[in-house]
C-alpha cells in the first residue's frame, strides 16, 4: 500500500475539511444551515451511498469474505469494549471522566467519517463490510452508549456534589430510553439492511436507479467532511489543545491498538486462513476512526458532560489526518 498515495487521499479530505472550516468562520454556514445539511447527510445521502456501495457488484464477493468481515465486525466490538474499560486505568482517568472516556473509545466515528476514508482507500467494494458494522454500532449506540452516558451523567453529579439523584440534561429534566426502536431503526440502520439484502440476493436494479445512487451518494465524501470541518470551527481549539489526556487516548486508541491488532493478526492468525486484505483492512482502519461525533448529543441528551465529549471528536478528528497514513503502513 502506497502510503504516500494514502496521505494525498487524507489531505484531499482535510482540504474539505478546511473549506467547512472557512465557510462556517466567514459566515457562509451558520448552525441553522449546518443542522440540515448534516440531517441530509445523516438522513439521504449517507444511506445512498451505502446502498451504491453495492450495486452490481455482488458477484465480487464470496461467501468467506463476508463471514470473515461478520467475525471481525464482532471481534471489533468485543475488543473495542474490552479497550474501553483499560484505557481510563492506564490514563489514570478521575471517577468524573471514567465513563466519558469509555464511551469515546467504543463509539468511533465508523459510518460518517469511515466511509469517506475506506472509499477513498479502498473503493466502493469495501461499503458492503463497513454496512455490516453500522449495524452493530447503531444497535449498541442506543444500549450500551445511552448505558454509560448515563453512567456518566451520574458520575459527574457525584463530583459536583449536587445531590442529583436522577440523570438530567440541560433543561433539568430526567431522560428515558424512551423510543429505542425509532431510535434505532434509523434511516441508516435501514439503508445497510437494504445493502445486505442485494448483496446476499444478487438483486439488480436498472441503470437509472445505479445512476440515481452513484450521484447522490457521491456527495456524501465532500458534504460530510465540510460538516466535520464546522464543528472544528465551532470549537474552542484553546481548551481542545490543552486537554492532555486526549493526546494519550489518541496513541493508544487511534494508533497502538490498531497498529498492535495488525501486527498480532497478521503474525499469528492470518498466514493459516485466506482473509481478504480489504476486510481486513477495513476492520483495522475502523479500529483507528476518530471519536464519534454522535456521542457528543448521546452525552448531552443524558446531562453529561457533552463539552469534553466534543473537545475528543475534535481533537481526535484532526488528528487522523496523521494517524490513519500510519496505520496503513502496517496493512
Amino acid at each position: 500500500m502506497d502510503i504516500g498515495v494514502i496521505f494525498g487521499q487524507m489531505l484531499v479530505l482535510f482540504a474539505m475539511m478546511m473549506v467547512g472550516y472557512f465557510a462556517y468562520k466567514g459566515g457562509w454556514l451558520d448552525d441553522a444551515s449546518t443542522g440540515r445539511i448534516s440531517k441530509l447527510v445523516v438522513n439521504v445521502f449517507n444511506p445512498i451511498l451505502v446502498v451504491n456501495g453495492v450495486l452490481g457488484q455482488s458477484s465480487q464477493y464470496g461467501g468467506n469474505k463476508v463471514l470473515h468481515n461478520m467475525v471481525f465486525v464482532l471481534f471489533y466490538f468485543v475488543l473495542i469494549v474490552f479497550i474501553s474499560v483499560l484505557i481510563p486505568i492506564i490514563l489514570h482517568v478521575g471517577k468524573q471522566r471514567k465513563s466519558l472516556y469509555q464511551v469515546m473509545s467504543v463509539f468511533g466515528n465508523i459510518g460518517f467519517m469511515g466511509i469517506p476514508v475506506i472509499k477513498s482507500i479502498f473503493g466502493d467494494e469495501a461499503i458492503i463490510y463497513v454496512a455490516f458494522y453500522i449495524l452493530v454500532y447503531n444497535l449498541m449506540l442506543y444500549t450500551y452508549g445511552v448505558f454509560l452516558a448515563r453512567r456518566a451523567a451520574k458520575e459527574r453529579a457525584k463530583w459536583q456534589k449536587d445531590g442529583a439523584d436522577g440523570f438530567k440534561d440541560a433543561s433539568g429534566e430526567t431522560k428515558s430510553n424512551g423510543g429505542f426502536l425509532k431510535r434505532v431503526i434509523n434511516p441508516g440502520v435501514v439503508a445497510a439492511l437494504i445493502a445486505v439484502v442485494i448483496f446476499v440476493t444478487g438483486l439488480s436494479v436498472p441503470e437509472s436507479v445505479n445512476t440515481f445512487c452513484d450521484y447522490m451518494g457521491n456527495t456524501t465524501i465532500p458534504l460530510s467532511m465540510i460538516l466535520i470541518g464546522v464543528s472544528v470551527a465551532q470549537a474552542d481549539l484553546k481548551t481542545v489543545f490543552s486537554e492532555w489526556r486526549i493526546y494519550a487516548f489518541i496513541l493508544l486508541r487511534m494508533v497502538l491498538l490498531p497498529i498492535v491488532m495488525a501486527w498480532l493478526l497478521q503474525s499469528f492468525l492470518l498466514p493459516g486462513i485466506a482473509v481478504d486484505p480489504v476486510v481486513f483492512g477495513v476492520f483495522i482502519l475502523e479500529l483507528g476512526m476518530p471519536v464519534g461525533s454522535i456521542i457528543a448529543l448521546i452525552v448531552r441528551e443524558q446531562g453529561a458532560d457533552a463539552d469534553f465529549c466534543t473537545k475528543g471528536v475534535v481533537l481526535s478528528t484532526l488528528a487522523s489526518i496523521v494517524t490513519i497514513p500510519i496505520i496503513c503502513a502496517f496493512l
